[in-house]
């Protein structure tokens, strides 16, 4: 060889190794022994095999051989690692490249040897953080071919790394969007910048099991080389989403709330000033007795309208209230609504009858459960039916492994069909009746029963009404720091029939 060559070789800022057609190392550079650990001229004559590990030695040589039989320039072991094996033993990552030239008419093969210990240790520690990140991320290649994930990632869409890997992203895309998906990654990659994906879209996420969630996803480019990826970070904003819901339900209620209760207050005090005035004119046209009555009116008005603010103080109260959870007394419960209603059971002729047959405790707060029960039995005997002869009202109690239901039975009124939607709004009422009352009692009933975790549903028509109420067994129990676990409905299919 000549000796330009040999002057280039040695001062070659990369590894290089010349091995011959018998495997033996021909010619090596002082960086090729520096990074072998080997002294100068130590590796001359050795076969190539003792810089590879012990474990790959033994089908070398049938490489080497299968390389020279069709030599080409390429990267060795493409697509898998590859490792050297230094003088002491230890191993480090290497990529090597091929090469073969021809000199005094023989074929020799000159690789060239990198060491990827820094490239791998960085990869390590991105791979890391990529594991640690609080959110769910992903990382696709410009295919759109899954390349990495972490453990969030495969919690949330319920599939294990190794199902992802080399996987299209379409995988986690619902179906009716897969079609599409192809186009907006192309998009992407013609001009890549860090953005957030479908800004003014709603997107979701589809699981394993096909079911679908909302998510937030943030992209982030990366280059490597001359490879385009991209680094997806999903957030599963489920949670968020029924905030929102309810956020937005609060505050509609609220609006109906001041609305209402601007317009309920108002009118009593319109009517309080109204009569005042009457009482000034009777006093000034001697007219006691016309005084006296309307004095009583005023305080018949003012006693509604007392009646209506302590019905809104008591809403108030109602998410803020909170209490321990524990085993509902029900025969006490009974016992004492009788001695608070019993002369309204009476008045209204009414059989009030109690049924349980659930098995075991049922734990809840009490106070709560108490009030709900308390204003289904008392609007049960309220809006009894007298033209019916015997007018009843049943509370039964029962459980399975699943759930606990309480049923609450009347042959009353009824609910207008055309009402059934309203049941547990605001200040809504059903009957026109002289029964006292702001409308309120059943939006109550229905927030106490979601603070408890559970549902309630109800069943009307001209033979009576049956609210049915639902606990799941086991079920988060809200207290005045939490949202309600579950939403009521106002269908019998939220809960069993009944029994």
């Amino acid at each position: 060889m000549s000796t330009l060559f040999k002057q280039i070789f040695e001062n070659s800022p990369v590894a290089m190794i010349l091995v011959g057609p018998d495997s033996r190392i021909e010619l090596v550079n002082r960086d090729a022994e520096n990074l072998f650990g080997y002294d100068p001229g130590e590796l001359a004559g050795q076969p190539i095999e003792v810089l590879i590990p012990q474990s790959v030695r033994p089908n070398h040589p049938k490489l080497v051989q299968s390389y020279f039989d069709a030599p080409i320039p390429r990267q060795m072991g493409r697509g898998r690692d590859l490792f050297g094996t230094k003088k002491d033993g230890s191993q480090f990552p290497v990529e090597v490249g091929l090469n073969p030239i021809q000199a005094d008419g023989r074929t020799l093969v000159l690789s060239s040897i990198i060491d990827l210990t820094q490239r791998v240790a960085e990869r390590e520690r991105f791979s890391s953080a990529f594991e640690a990140a609080p959110n769910g991320m992903l990382m696709i290649n410009s295919q759109g071919t899954i390349v990495l994930t972490n453990q969030r990632i495969e919690q949330m869409f319920g599939y294990t790394k190794n199902e992802l890997a080399d996987q299209p992203i379409e995988t986690l895309v619902p179906e009716e969007f897969r079609a599409h998906h192809p186009g907006f990654i192309k998009n992407f990659i013609s001009d890549p910048k860090p953005r957030a994906m479908g800004i003014g879209r709603e997107l979701f996420g589809q699981r394993k099991d096909g079911s679908k969630f909302p998510v937030e996803i943030g992209l982030q480019p990366m280059k490597t080389n001359d490879e385009l990826f991209v680094i997806s970070s999903i957030v599963d904003i489920t949670h968020r989403r029924q905030s929102d819901i309810a956020l937005q339900e609060k505050t509609e209620e609220l609006k109906e709330f001041a609305y209402r209760t601007s317009h309920d207050l108002k009118t009593p005090l319109i009517t309080i000033a109204g009569l005042a005035e009457c009482v000034r004119e009777d006093i000034i046209d001697a007219q006691y007795d016309e005084a006296q009555e309307n004095t009583q009116k005023i305080n018949a008005v003012a006693s509604q309208l007392r009646s209506l603010v302590e019905m809104m103080l008591t809403l108030t109260k109602t998410d803020l209230q909170s209490e321990e959870a524990s085993a509902f007394d029900f025969q006490g419960f009974v016992d004492n609504f009788l001695i608070k209603y019993g002369h309204h059971i009476e008045e209204k002729n009414v059989r009030f009858e109690s049924a349980f047959s659930h098995s075991g405790d049922f734990i809840v707060q009490a106070a709560r459960l108490t009030q709900a029960l308390e204003n289904l039995i008392a609007n049960a005997v309220k809006y009894s039916d007298p033209d019916k002869a015997e007018r009843f009202v049943v509370m039964r109690s029962f459980s399975d492994l699943s759930d606990f239901f309480i049923h609450i039975q009347d042959n009353g009124l009824g609910i207008p069909e055309d009402q059934h939607d309203n049941v547990f709004g605001m200040f809504n009422r059903f009957h026109e009746t002289s029964v006292q009352g702001a409308g309120l009692g059943l939006y109550m009933v229905r927030r106490h029963v979601d603070k408890m975790g559970g549902a309630i549903s109800f069943s009307s028509g001209p033979e009576g009404t049956t609210f049915y109420l639902r606990f799941p067994l086991n079920r988060p129990i809200a207290t005045a720091s939490g949202p309600a676990a579950q939403r009521s409905q106002g269908t019998v299919d939220e809960a069993s029939p009944p029994r």
